[in-house]
């Protein structure tokens, strides 16, 4: 899915069976295929990172002798070796954030009066948002529960009604606290449908998603007779203060991760949470070369200031997690366009060709993609875009070489893929050239 490949998620599934009730497990994959936000990506990072835990040692899933209310989600012997861990998972994402609610609000309201004007009319719908800076702070030009107002209604059914609309058409809104220009285009387009120049920031060290986030789990982990750690873990799911909790303003104007957690930890003797581990999947830098291929795992920790631990628990935790497919802000953007679904498009592995001299040649193809073009679901030449169009040159070549298929045969993409090859060798025929004389 987003975070994980589907496949890897029903052998997590299958694995932690024996821990977990039918009424836990059936939650769990409820809020995974869920299409809110809010419960798919969160329900993906909390059974990762309860797998990956239960990995390191035995655990025991919602203890409910720690309290009568909200449980918290694990006990651990082994994530911290030789001390006892209650733990409670957390994802966070920047769609809480004033301006990311806003410009959702604006979107969804302007698509809807766009559909009563014209029928489907607001599916065919991009916004972006500008801003401006009062102060020395920038904001983005959208209030939070936008009201459509008469004249915005009548300025948009002239735009719709007007003429028929052609693909990149636009049209700008101000009014208020709005400033957007509305983009036509000829295909459907998602749900994730506005964007701003701004990039989501943080600006009050304790008014924001974040710092709620601490306070709600620390009333959460509350038990006066617990006398072991009490962890949180933040997981990234599209939070730009935690997928860059390590660095620093210059300014002094916005705040990152690991400042929140830190003021938090600080401000109180006991604040309620003994330690806090930031995870997220992070791409990072490879210096002059640019960014890394691969995403991993980041951990980020901060303590009590009295709490002392040994960090290789959380070092073998980012080790035992499953890699992970995309970072956090793609996973977001993805699931709000329906990539993940069972029956979603373009999940494909990519076409591989070689070539042996003397040996025989082999191709490597989709074969999610063969499926659902046998299936109907992609067009023939959705198929070659695919396929890439060289591998259809690679086959005349052969074809024209007098070589056809020798063996075909499946290689499994394993549980971090949610697609596999078709293998195809290629070797000299007879049937596809012309005769030769022996010797």
């Amino acid at each position: 899915m987003a975070i994980f490949a589907r496949r890897r998620l029903q052998t997590m599934l299958d694995e932690l069976g024996p821990l977990m009730d039918e009424e836990q497990s059936r939650g769990l994959i409820r809020r995974m295929e869920s299409k809110e936000i809010e419960q798919a990506l969160p329900a993906e990072m909390e059974l990762g990172l309860t797998w990956a835990i239960a990995k390191l040692g035995p655990v025991e899933i919602e203890p409910e002798w720690y309290s009568e209310k909200r449980l918290p989600d694990l006990f651990s012997d082994d994530l911290l070796p030789g001390r006892e861990t209650i733990i409670e998972i957390t994802a966070l994402s920047d769609a809480v954030l004033p301006a990311d609610e806003g410009m959702r609000n604006a979107s969804r309201k302007l698509s809807q009066e766009a559909g009563k004007l014209r029928r489907g009319a607001g599916r065919h719908l991009s916004y972006y948002f500008y801003e401006e800076t009062v102060v020395s702070i920038r904001r983005v030009c959208v209030p939070r529960d936008l009201v459509v107002s008469n004249a915005m209604r009548a300025k948009l059914c002239h735009w719709i009604k007007g003429q028929d609309r052609k693909d990149g058409d636009k049209l700008q809104l101000v009014e208020g606290l709005l400033k957007v220009v509305l983009t036509w285009h000829d295909r459907v387009q998602s749900r994730y449908n506005f964007t701003t120049s701004m990039p989501p920031e943080i600006r009050h060290i304790s008014d924001n998603y974040f710092f709620r986030a601490l306070e709600a789990k620390a009333k959460q982990l509350r038990n006066a007779h617990f006398k072991g750690i009490r962890c949180v873990i933040l997981a990234d799911v599209g939070s730009t203060a935690l997928r860059r909790f390590d660095q620093s303003d210059s300014t002094g104007r916005v705040y990152y991760g690991s400042q929140i957690v830190g003021h938090y930890l600080s401000g109180k003797a006991d604040p309620g949470i003994d330690v806090v581990a930031i995870v997220t999947p992070n791409r990072g830098s490879s210096g002059l070369t640019g960014y890394r291929d691969t995403i991993e795992w980041k951990i980020g920790l901060r303590c009590r200031p009295d709490v002392k631990i040994d960090p290789a628990g959380f070092e073998r935790l980012a080790a035992t997690l499953p890699p992970p497919q995309r970072e956090g802000y793609q996973s977001r953007q993805l699931h709000e366009q329906s990539v993940f679904a069972p029956t979603a498009k373009g999940r494909y592995l990519s076409t591989n060709i070689s070539w042996r001299k003397g040996d025989k040649s082999e191709i490597k193809f989709s074969a999610r993609a063969f499926l659902d073009l046998l299936a109907g679901r992609i067009t023939p030449e959705q198929a070659k875009r695919i396929f890439d169009s060289s591998a259809g040159n690679v086959v005349k070549a052969h074809l024209d070489r007098g070589e056809t298929i020798a063996d075909l045969r499946l290689e499994p993409g394993g549980p971090e893929f949610d697609d596999d090859h078709i293998v195809i060798t290629f070797s000299d025929d007879p049937a596809a050239r012309q005769l030769k004389a022996s010797g």
